[in-house]
């Protein structure tokens, strides 16, 4: 790979567009370093987390609410475990979310067990064995046992701390890896990983390839690890997250999971990422010979497609916006490529599952495949541009950003 930085003349690394950086990873700005944290700290600190976690298994009968914030024996349950709760049943979670605002707490009880009497009655008249549930917990501040979520038996358990151990087992070294815009509430986790010399250099920018990862015991998620391609002089991100490839692992929380087989498939994965990496590289080279009409109409459907705010939708088009203030700026100007960067740029402004979502939506949206030609982008995206056109003034205007 063609490297930029280089050392200044007091022996300090800077890259490619001046700003300090480090010897081991020559191509961030230490700027954004400063905000990672090393993956290993990262890793330890999920594994610290689960001696407080329990599993228990209760027969479908046991499964009760005594009132409206314990099961019948005397075991809490938090926001997520009152929700998987609710998802056995067929009642609304704005109808739960409407009686606990208005603290009608007996009827909450009521319907919920008259919905889990039902689904017992039905399942028991089909003449089947009694169906038993898994119950996870999580002790709380005072050492009690909380439960944050109720699942079924055929639920499959990756745990965050086995997600981070066969994550670990699958990257070249843990040496100097950095993990940046993490989240770990000890029930999901996810984040990036980026890795030293994995980079490569362009006019606009240095970029480099990265893994990003996210996990949930709660059945927020699966287990999914994906290549994503972040720009140095920024950090944007975009996370290649189509299934369709042998360098994405979707693993759902489903039957029995053959963790020795799921590792192998991350490790083969995550190594085809980084050799083949260069593979994102080229679909962005793609974009930026793509031109984009109407980038304010096209930012609007695409927006609006995706189920995104009106809020994200204007601070997507500030993003492209401010990118065409950077140095090259003019490769962003009415291309594919400055349509999804200004995507990207805008995820920093969010934190969590925003941003995470925010990045994995432009991987969608560039291409329908990662090894893609220049004429299939381009067709794709005059798909787009004649949709854009369709698109009424008045709702365009509504995702303009016009400053502050």
């Amino acid at each position: 790979m063609l490297f930029r930085s280089k050392q200044d003349a007091n022996g300090n690394w800077v890259n490619a567009i001046g700003l300090q950086s480090t010897a081991t990873h020559r191509h961030v700005a230490k700027v954004w370093q400063d905000k990672c944290t090393p993956l290993a700290q990262f890793i330890d600190a999920v594994k610290a987390q689960a001696p407080s976690k329990s599993d228990v298994n209760k027969l479908e009968s046991e499964i009760r609410l005594k009132d409206s914030e314990t099961l019948i024996d005397g075991t809490p349950l938090n926001e997520s475990g009152m929700n998987s709760l609710r998802m056995f049943t067929e009642i609304p979670s704005s109808m739960v979310s409407f009686l606990q605002e208005r603290e009608y707490n007996d009827d909450l009880v009521k319907y919920v067990n008259a919905e889990l009497d039902r689904r017992e009655t039905e399942w028991n008249g089909k003449g089947k064995d009694a169906r038993s549930f898994l119950v996870r917990t999580r002790k709380d501040d005072t050492g009690n046992d909380v439960i944050r979520a109720i699942v079924s038996e055929r639920y499959g358990v990756i745990d965050n701390h086995e997600a981070m151990e066969i994550i670990a087992n699958s990257l070249p070294s843990l040496d100097d890896a950095l993990a940046s815009h993490i989240f770990n509430n000890g029930d999901d986790i996810y984040g990036n990983i980026l890795l030293p010399d994995h980079m490569k250099s362009e006019p606009d920018s240095d970029y480099g390839v990265g893994i990003a990862f996210k996990n949930s015991e709660i059945r927020n998620s699966t287990f999914r690890i994906s290549p994503f391609l972040f720009r140095a002089i920024c950090l944007n991100g975009m996370i290649w997250g189509r299934q369709n490839s042998n360098i994405t692992v979707n693993q759902k929380h489903l039957g029995k999971i053959d963790l020795v087989e799921l590792q192998e498939q991350v490790r083969f994965a995550i190594q085809v990422a980084l050799t083949e990496g260069n593979d994102l590289l080229t679909l962005m080279g793609h974009a930026k010979q793509v031109k984009v009409e109407n980038p304010l109409a096209t930012i609007a459907m695409l927006a609006r497609d995706n189920k995104m705010t009106v809020a994200q939708g204007k601070m997507w088009h500030k993003g492209y916006l401010d990118s065409l203030h950077e140095k090259h700026g003019d490769v962003h100007e009415k291309t594919a490529f400055g349509i999804i960067n200004g995507l990207t740029r805008s995820a920093q402004d969010y934190d969590g599952a925003t941003r995470e979502q925010m990045e994995t939506t432009a991987g969608f949206i560039l291409a329908p495949a990662i090894d893609s030609s220049l004429q299939e982008i381009s067709k794709r995206w005059g798909m787009i541009d004649e949709r854009a056109k369709q698109m009424e003034a008045k709702t365009i205007n509504q995702y303009a950003f016009v400053g502050v």
